[in-house]
């Protein structure tokens, strides 16, 4: 609040004076126009300033004021000239101003966090069991004798052909018959079909042929030869057979040898004794514990003695699936194919399923004989299936059928997708997702699997770093699914479902960045010689190092640039309405930056092995090519099975 004083010893009248005469002013002259300042003393003006500073870079604004002053007033009583002093105050002026402005300017940037564990992915494994099923397989018999067909030509037989007609007359040792069929003196008389020998007399026979005792007879000529055969016609007889023996399980064992493998000493000199100060040893790269743990149950992770190579001081319990070198590599397939509920098997000719970190379903094919077709014909919505190969089993739907028939052949195709299939169009409705509330991202995901208020079964894996949704922010029309991928990929994630479970994992796409998976344990290290094989592509994509990303109505305004770079190539803006908190614009930018620059794409083909089971997409991959080492994550995954075969095949995404 500032003070009006009247307090000038000098003035003689009684005139509200704002200013002050000039040093060069006459007495008695007018006075200069004051101005009335609200200023601190650094103030260079006598301007009425209403802002923040007086700075270069200070802007301008534009103010409208409206005020009213109330009058002064002043009540006195002269008897006589008096010199009168008068101190006066008066009220603060108040103002009530409604500014709008336009703002140019970037917000701050978002801080980066690091922490010291990443989040971990759940990899399947292959089931050992000492025991085979024991259940009846339709298919894949060895017998030691073939299925007999019927052929209608091609026979050899001794007795020669009776059945045509010819017109040599022939002196019969009867007589009297009137013109019919040409008598003949034969062992063999033409009559209908008959199925056993008969003795007959003879007589005058009419327009047919004669009777007669006879060991054959003539078939008749409308119909196929008869011959019987010292063998009857073969049927498929399945037949367990039972051995002394179990089938044999692959038992990896280490073996101690009396004689380590000979190597020629490397070039060079032995040197002498050490004279004077001994150079000092440089600590080994390993940081850590390198104590030999016997942890894991025997074969669980083959025979591997590691020393610290792969240890991870982030995650100490992550220990990787590392692929031993082996002249041959032996394992036993075990494919079943069951419908559910009843678990009726299904006889399959083969199958094949695959999944890609951009689907958030398995892809399922299989071929069946045409004697399966009632098994997976539609009943009120398709069949639901459950498929077992290797130990991990698959839940999928059979949505589609076919039937393919060739000469003496029939088999049917069936396709689908997984069972998590039911939450997508045609099975789910379209619906409208919103949040009337504050919620978190993890909580929208558990509010959209509910129907009416009633969970539908399903859970979610959560892998993100979570943030927190504003009331009215999220906004979503849609099946169940596109619900939940609209808000994992807001943060840079996918869907990945699990293979029978009703569970739904989110994932990030990249859980490290490409330029730090040097400090990364990956999850399987596979050698050359487990590949059977290998394809490799190289794509080169721009090298962005800066990226904007940005919310909507209540979002927030990221700017995410990759550490150590000038950011000075940008990506193009990214505008999303779940990017509400600095930890989603983190990690979408995460996404965008780290699917730069060069890469390569390989392709790899190997057997299901023990150790390894199915590898899912989002698994971190060595990849060891001789004497170069590759790493990256899988990006698809696909299963062909047929007996006696399965192979998988990886899609791994990595950066040069």
């Amino acid at each position: 609040m500032s003070d009006i004083l009247f307090q000038d010893p000098q003035k003689r009248d009684p005139s509200l004076t704002f200013g002050a005469p000039t040093a060069d002013a006459a007495p008695g002259s007018a006075l200069a126009p004051g101005e009335l300042v609200f200023d601190t003393r650094q103030a260079n003006n006598a301007n009425l300033l209403f802002g923040e500073g007086t700075g270069p870079d200070s802007g301008t604004f534009d103010l409208a004021i409206t005020g009213k002053m109330p009058a002064l007033t002043l009540q006195a009583e002269i008897a006589e000239v008096i010199n009168v002093r008068v101190v006066g105050r008066m009220p603060g002026l108040q103002m009530l101003a409604e500014v709008q402005y336009l703002t140019n300017t970037q917000r701050p940037t978002v801080g980066e966090t690091t922490h010291e564990w990443h989040v971990t992915m759940a990899a399947g494994a292959g089931i050992t069991q000492l025991e085979q099923d024991t259940d009846s397989l339709p298919a894949g018999w060895a017998a030691g004798w073939d299925q007999a067909n019927d052929r209608t030509v091609g026979t050899a037989v001794r007795m020669p052909n009776t059945m045509d007609r010819t017109p040599v007359e022939r002196v019969g040792r009867f007589k009297g018959a009137s013109r019919a069929h040409l008598n003949r003196a034969t062992s063999h008389h033409v009559s209908t079909r008959m199925w056993k020998d008969r003795t007959a007399s003879f007589q005058t026979g009419t327009n047919g042929g004669s009777g007669g005792e006879f060991r054959h007879q003539d078939g008749d000529r409308q119909k196929f030869a008869r011959r019987d055969a010292r063998h009857q016609v073969a049927q498929s007889l399945r037949k367990i057979y039972g051995t002394d023996f179990q089938p044999a399980m692959p038992l990896p064992k280490g073996w101690q040898g009396q004689f380590q493998g000979a190597a020629p000493p490397p070039i060079g000199s032995t040197p002498g004794p050490v004279i004077g100060k001994p150079t000092p040893i440089e600590p080994p790269v390993f940081i850590g514990p390198a104590n030999l743990l016997f942890q894991f149950p025997f074969g669980f992770r083959g025979t591997n003695i590691l020393f610290g190579d792969l240890y991870d001081s982030a995650n100490p319990e992550k220990v990787p699936a590392v692929i031993s070198v082996r002249r041959v590599y032996i394992v036993v397939n075990i494919i079943r194919l069951y419908r559910v509920p009843d678990d009726a098997p299904v006889p399959a000719l083969n199958l094949s399923l695959s999944l890609d970190a951009d689907s958030w379903t398995w892809g399922f094919n299989a071929s069946l004989p045409a004697a399966a077709q009632a098994l997976v014909e539609p009943v009120n919505g398709p069949v639901e299936l459950r498929a077992l190969v290797n130990g991990t089993e698959f839940r999928v739907l059979a949505e589609n059928i076919s039937r393919e028939r060739t000469f003496g052949e029939a088999s049917i195709r069936i396709s689908g997708r997984g069972h998590n299939a039911v939450l997508a169009a045609p099975y789910a409705p379209v619906m409208t997702f919103s949040n009337a509330q504050g919620r978190t991202a993890r909580q929208l995901m558990d509010d959209v699997l509910t129907l009416n208020g009633i969970p539908l079964g399903w859970t979610v894996d959560w892998g993100l770093i979570d943030w927190n949704v504003p009331a009215g922010a999220f906004s979503r029309q849609g099946t169940w699914i596109e619900a939940l991928a609209s808000i994992a990929g807001a943060a840079g994630g996918y869907l990945l479902p699990h293979a029978s479970a009703k569970e739904l994992r989110v994932r990030h796409r990249y859980p490290t960045a490409p330029w730090q998976w040097n400090t990364v344990t990956p999850d399987y290290v596979l050698p050359v010689d487990a590949v059977a094989r290998e394809s490799l592509r190289w794509i080169e994509k721009p090298t962005y190092n800066r990226v904007f990303v940005s919310g909507q109505d209540v979002g927030v305004l990221g700017q995410v640039t990759r550490a150590g770079t000038a950011g000075d190539v940008l990506a193009p803006m990214v505008v999303d309405a779940l990017i509400t908190e600095a930890a989603a614009a983190r990690q979408r930018g995460l996404a965008v930056l780290a699917d730069t620059g060069p890469q390569f794409e390989v392709s790899l083909r190997l057997p299901v092995l023990d150790e390894t089971g199915i590898i899912e997409p989002g698994a971190f991959v060595e990849y060891l090519d001789g004497s170069v080492t590759r790493r990256g994550l899988v990006r698809s995954t696909q299963v062909e099975a047929g007996m006696p075969e399965v192979w998988q095949t990886l899609g791994v995404q990595g950066h040069a």
